[in-house]
């Protein structure tokens, strides 16, 4: 999560070689007992690590609405690396993924029936890489495309999406010349666009909504795209349960979003669809208020 003013986890701060003598662990010894290491690591980076120990508690205590105490925060650190190690079973194909439950596919079928594609709108809450593990067991096969910004993905991230090896195949990256080309491309053929839209980059236009009560600037390019396009729009979310495995769902969120009128008239219509999308964020935080993991000056209360 490095951009700028973003700050990542476990293990974008981590050591590579460390990194790799996990994924040598992962093959050797299984997801259960990995998950006992992470218990020193996590206490680690809640010393050491003031900006992320910072950055959770001014989160925790906006979506619980009370001060959050130093285990609280240990235990946020602790999810996120929980999600990352899970990332290894996810991604390697000669690995055992977690345990699913899937809702609301009839929903991302519909939306396909329009024959224009789909993008698929997610957010750094619970696990975006989880939708790999629903593909392989959907009732009909899904070409899937990740749109992504790349420019600060580092080192141990690209260790583990190397595991994949069509991983890096299925990504459009952000910011490149063809970028819009390639996604009108995929959803001219049907497929799914998968995005998150809750972190505005540098490059990128943002407009102020409320999130969890209080604005911060989301990007409006999500919106705006599927505008653009004409493309149904579905939510997609995976939320890390108590036993490791994962509550995946898909709710519908727009057939058609359409802007017309003035260029005032227009960003109100952008903005109206971005509360809703907000209000989704909100009411998953506060359903399972450990799984953000967006560690950064979110709220800009620093700037």
């Amino acid at each position: 999560m490095t951009g700028g003013k973003e700050t990542w986890l476990v293990p974008e701060r981590g050591n590579h070689l460390a990194m790799s003598l996990m994924l040598r662990l992962a093959r050797l010894v299984g997801r259960r007992p990995l998950t006992l290491l992470l218990y020193p690591i996590s206490l680690w980076y809640l010393v050491r690590d003031t900006t992320t120990r910072r950055n959770s508690r001014i989160y925790l205590r906006r979506v619980l609405g009370r001060e959050p105490s130093l285990l609280m925060v240990w235990k946020h650190i602790r999810s996120y690396a929980l999600i990352t190690l899970d990332r290894l079973f996810i991604l390697d194909p000669r690995a055992t993924p977690p345990r699913i439950s899937v809702s609301g596919k009839e929903i991302l079928f519909d939306a396909l029936q329009a024959g224009r594609g789909c993008i698929l709108l997610g957010a750094h809450i619970g696990s975006f890489d989880s939708l790999r593990t629903v593909l392989r067991v959907m009732p009909a096969p899904l070409t899937l495309r990740i749109l992504m910004y790349r420019g600060y993905t580092g080192d141990a991230t690209r260790l583990i999406e190397m595991l994949d090896p069509s991983y890096t195949d299925i990504l459009i990256p952000l910011g490149e010349p063809d970028t819009m080309l390639r996604v009108a491309e995929s959803l001219r053929r049907g497929e799914v666009v998968a995005i998150l839209g809750d972190r505005a980059h540098d490059m990128g236009r943002s407009l102020p909504v409320p999130v969890l009560g209080k604005e911060a600037p989301l990007p409006v390019g999500p919106m705006r795209l599927a505008a653009l396009t004409e493309t149904p729009v579905v939510l997609f979310s995976g939320l890390r349960c108590a036993d490791g495995s994962y509550d995946i769902s898909f709710k519908k969120f727009a057939d058609r979003i359409v802007l017309t009128g003035t260029s005032t008239e227009k960003t109100a219509t952008v903005r109206k669809w971005m509360t809703q999308y907000a209000d989704w964020m909100s009411v998953l935080c506060r359903k399972d208020p450990l799984s953000w993991y967006n560690y950064y000056d979110f709220w800009e209360e620093r700037s």
